[in-house]
């Protein structure tokens, strides 16, 4: 699966067009970026509502190809300027993480 294929009415690319591409192998949900430190791996996507610096930290950390930032949370310009400039994609949605995973899994993306 690639970025390309999830966006939808429901879901906006925030980061360059580029990351577009990205190559998305697995999908973790969660809030506790400690978790996910734990249980991600390279290539993945994180699902969460955490808006912040340091989600496009970890996601560089552990080389995850996307963010999905739920329940329309705001993203600031230097989240988005970082992303871009590690090549991760950063999509954002109004659902609620749980509706994303849904919608992901009904859609045959997962």
């Amino acid at each position: 699966m690639r970025v390309k294929d999830i966006l939808s009415s429901d879901y906006i690319l925030i980061t360059d067009e580029s990351t577009i591409e990205n190559e998305i192998l697995g999908i973790y949900t969660t809030d506790l970026l400690s978790q996910a430190i734990k249980n991600m791996s390279e290539g993945e996507l994180l699902i969460t509502i955490i808006s912040h610096g340091t989600t496009v930290a970890l996601a560089m950390m552990i080389d995850l190809s996307s963010i999905i930032i739920a329940e329309d949370k705001n993203i600031s310009k230097e989240m988005v300027e970082k992303a871009n400039d590690a090549g991760i994609a950063i999509l954002k949605t109004s659902l609620k993480v749980y509706e994303v995973v849904i919608d992901l899994k009904e859609r045959g993306l997962i």
